[in-house]
Formats: structure tokens, C-alpha cells, sequence
């Protein structure tokens, strides 16, 4: 685990390992999570966190690759991007992105918080690079569907105090039916920058 840091934020690259020995992609590293300094001056991400990423993203990814036969991609680094703030105010550093790089936009009709993904280019050409590229679209097309937030109420229901206990209701109800809806809510990227090796 590294870290990149500004004063008020620390920003961590977490590994995660797969657990099928038998899959072709065996690491993802997401680069950009939010972590906290511990007292010791050790950095650290909540278990929650940890947990919402590894639900939403690479679990998803190691389990999806193993049924895409043409796919045999080992070694993803993903970047969370936020395409709205500038580079110096990011906090860590992000690949740079051009015309070549694939990027994959979130269906229109699709309600997510995630509205793109750009896989960095790898240089493929031909006949390599159309498998590639569908395998792309196939794996990581997937994604969008994983950061769709509860709905909001509307605001004059949501400023009224005679309405806030049943808005507090709806908002417990969604919580049991999606642990990580406030998270979504909350969500501090729109985009992911993947590199395949």
C-alpha cells in the first residue's frame, strides 16, 4: 500500500488479489481511495471502504473475466477519476488521457454515478486489437451498472421537518436493500482510468 498525499488528504493505492487461482487476471490495483492517518503515522482505509470497492469493482472484475474466454488480461491498475477537478487540486497523480485511449460511456437510460471509463491504449493493432477491444467493452462495461445510487427524495420533501421521519425511513429501508447507498450517494469519481498489462 503507497500513499499520495496533500496536507488535508491522503489518497492510497490498495491491491487486491484474486481468489480463483485458476482465472488468467489475478491482480487489480485501484490507485485515488480516500484513507485516514492513523496516530502511529501509519495510513489506512475503513474496512467499509475496502469492502465497497472490492463489492463493486474488483470482485466483479476477477469473477466476469473468467467467463469472457478471448480475455487474458492479468494485471489491471485502475485510477478513480473525477473528470470535474483539476489536477492540482486531485491529489494524486492520474495518466494522461488522448484519442487513442478507449474511453466507454455509461448508457444514457442507465442512472449511475460512474459515467465513464477510459482504458488506456495498448498499442494493439488489427485483428489483436478488436479482441482487445471487446474485451474491454465486455469486462469493464459491466461497471456502470455497480454505482447506481437510491433515488433522492425531492427537495420540498427533503427541507420539510414534517417529512423527515418518513425520509428517514426511506432512507433506512434503501440502506438494508443497498449497504453502500449512502457511499454511492456520496461517490467522489465519474470516471475510472484502467491500464491492462
Amino acid at each position: 500500500m503507497s500513499a499520495f498525499s496533500q496536507p488535508e488528504t491522503i489518497f492510497l493505492e490498495i491491491g487486491f488479489q484474486s481468489s480463483d487461482t485458476k482465472g488468467k487476471l489475478q491482480q487489480i490495483y485501484l490507485i485515488g481511495i480516500p484513507g485516514e492517518n492513523l496516530p502511529n503515522g501509519q495510513c489506512t482505509v475503513s474496512p467499509k471502504t475496502r469492502l465497497f470497492f472490492d463489492d463493486s469493482i474488483t470482485r466483479s472484475l476477477f469473477q466476469k473475466s473468467r467467463f469472457i474466454p478471448e480475455c487474458d488480461f492479468r494485471f489491471l491498475k485502475i485510477w478513480l477519476y473525477d473528470t470535474e477537478t483539476s489536477n492540482e487540486e486531485r491529489g494524486y497523480e492520474i495518466p494522461k488521457i488522448d484519442e487513442r485511449d478507449l474511453c466507454l460511456l455509461k448508457n444514457n437510460s442507465l442512472p449511475s454515478k460512474l459515467e465513464k471509463i477510459f482504458v488506456l491504449d495498448n498499442e494493439l493493432q488489427g485483428r489483436e486489437y478488436e479482441i482487445w477491444k471487446k474485451c474491454c467493452q465486455e469486462l469493464f462495461g459491466s461497471l456502470f451498472s455497480k454505482f447506481i445510487a437510491p433515488p433522492e427524495p425531492p427537495d420540498i420533501v427533503a427541507e420539510n421537518f414534517l417529512f423527515k421521519p418518513m425520509v428517514d425511513l426511506i432512507d433506512g429501508f434503501t440502506g438494508n436493500l443497498d449497504r453502500y447507498g449512502k457511499m454511492k450517494k456520496k461517490l467522489f469519481f465519474n470516471a475510472l482510468i484502467i491500464q491492462v498489462d
